[in-house]
């Protein structure tokens, strides 16, 4: 439970020490850090699957060199 409290007294401090100290300013200051959010979201989702990828194939290739196969073209 101090750790829940803790945690959020902590976002709090973030929050007051990165936004506008005019509380009217705060919903268009909490509504970009949502959309920044988001798309960093989007961006480490995307850069995962790009590795996924990347490591499918590596496994792909290192399976095929391993039953002495050539290995499978990259699309």
């Amino acid at each position: 439970m101090a750790l829940k409290k803790l945690a959020a007294l902590g976002l709090v401090g973030w929050i007051y020490s990165k936004g506008p100290r005019d509380p009217r300013e705060w919903p268009a200051f909490l509504g970009e850090q949502v959309a920044l959010l988001k798309e960093q979201a989007r961006e480490a989702a995307d850069a995962g699957k790009r590795a996924n990828e990347r490591r499918q194939h590596q496994l792909e290739r290192e399976v095929a060199e391993a039953m002495g196969q050539e290995p499978p073209p990259r699309p």
